[in-house]
């Protein structure tokens, strides 16, 4: 009997809109193939944002879906797995109820990931796709922007290294949650949603300042629509189009209302209430840094579940390589708020020789040792407010 030389590994999202599951069959981060993959639609983000409650209704739909997950794991020899719940999970007031109920019935564990988290597990799924397809910021600088549900991450890169990185509260179905329905029908709407996303990403103006970028890097849970809409095959992994071809599709799209969205592009009107929050959003954005080009991938969150488990396991030489990307932007936000770097670095070696000698005996490993990493950098800017207090 030929021995089994790969792992089985199921990824599973617990998403604002979508449960999902992919299974993988692994050696390394090289040799990988997804065998299966599962998607079912659930309206958990509209509930959650409005209410924030998940209702019972939805709690059990939940687990009878994660309960077929479960039947297929089995039938695939599922050896390892991995279950993160993002933001709808995250800010639901009854989360513990919902995370207590799928271990009751399915035995899978839930981790309920914070956003700068969820938006770094896609950063990794994204900056692989692009390396891949030799897409480098050693010249010239990328933004990356992922917008869900529930958020949006603003990510900026330049000479391989992270300069910036900022999440925020502006998700498209909260954006939509925001407005109420005549309020969308109104032909005003365009002008009041432009005048709010404008105001609630002001802050990421204020930090990119000047910069300079050449890609702008688009990802999240309404790109395939936008993708239908433009025209262009949904199934391509990496999409290159001009910035000017970019605003001129902002241009035709913004002169619309609502029921004109839905008599052009043939959509359902609840598809339709999501395209202009979208559009408007993603214009914001460009307006933001001028770029010459945007770079729209299919990466999901789900891909960076299974990057980072494949990765951590079998590549050292990407772990590295993610870990050096993270040191980066603690320097960045340490320059920020004026640090002694020389004094930081001091700290931060002497930190590590202890922890180098006690690790094991108490148990912590490369998580911890990048934590301890993060704090020795950072551990004196609260003197950039007040010298007294800084500690506080």
């Amino acid at each position: 009997m030929k021995r089994k030389n790969y792992t089985t590994f199921a990824a599973i999202h617990l998403g604002s809109e979508m449960l999902s599951m992919q299974i993988t069959e692994y050696h390394n981060t090289e040799r990988y193939k997804v065998v299966e993959c599962c998607n079912r639609r659930i309206r958990l983000g509209e509930a959650t944002f409005k209410n924030k409650i998940i209702p019972f209704p939805l709690v059990s739909e939940i687990c009878e879906i994660l309960i077929g997950f479960k039947r297929l794991m089995k039938e695939y020899g599922v050896e390892e797995y991995v279950m993160q719940a993002t933001t709808a999970v995250r800010e639901a007031s009854n989360q513990v109820f919902l995370l207590d109920q799928i271990y009751n019935k399915t035995g899978l564990v839930v981790d309920v990931v914070d956003m700068p988290k969820e938006i770094y597990t896609k950063f990794v799924a994204i900056r692989n796709t692009l390396k891949a397809e030799k897409i480098s910021t050693e010249r010239e600088g990328m933004l990356m922007m992922d917008i869900s549900s529930g958020g949006l991450g603003v990510t900026l890169v330049r000479d391989e290294k992270i300069c910036y990185q900022g999440n925020f509260h502006i998700g498209i179905i909260r954006i939509k949650e925001s407005f109420e329905r005549n309020r969308r029908e109104s032909m005003h709407f365009n002008k009041a949603l432009t005048e709010f996303l404008s105001s609630t990403i002001g802050p990421v103006r204020n930090e990119l300042g000047d910069s300079k970028v050449r890609y702008l890097v688009l990802s999240g849970t309404e790109t395939e629509l936008l993708l239908r809409m433009l025209g262009l095959d949904e199934q391509q992994k990496v999409h290159r189009i001009k910035a000017a071809d970019f605003h001129a599709f902002f241009d035709s799209m913004r002169q619309m209302s609502l029921p004109q969205l839905i008599q052009v592009y043939k959509l359902p009107e609840n598809v339709a209430e999501l395209v202009l929050p979208t559009v408007l959003l993603y214009e914001q954005l460009l307006h933001l840094i001028p770029a010459k080009e945007i770079i729209i991938t299919a990466d999901r969150f789900i891909d960076g579940i299974q990057l980072l488990h494949i990765g951590n396991k079998t590549n050292p030489v990407m772990r590295k390589e993610l870990e050096q990307e993270l040191i980066s932007l603690f320097h960045t936000i340490g320059s920020r708020y004026l640090y002694d770097k020389k004094h930081a670095q001091q700290v931060e070696r002497l930190s590590l020789i202890i922890f180098d000698k006690i690790a094991k005996a108490y148990g912590m490993g490369e998580h911890e040792r990048l934590l301890l990493r993060a704090t020795c950098i950072l551990h004196d800017i609260g003197k950039y407010i007040c010298m007294r207090s800084h500690s506080i």
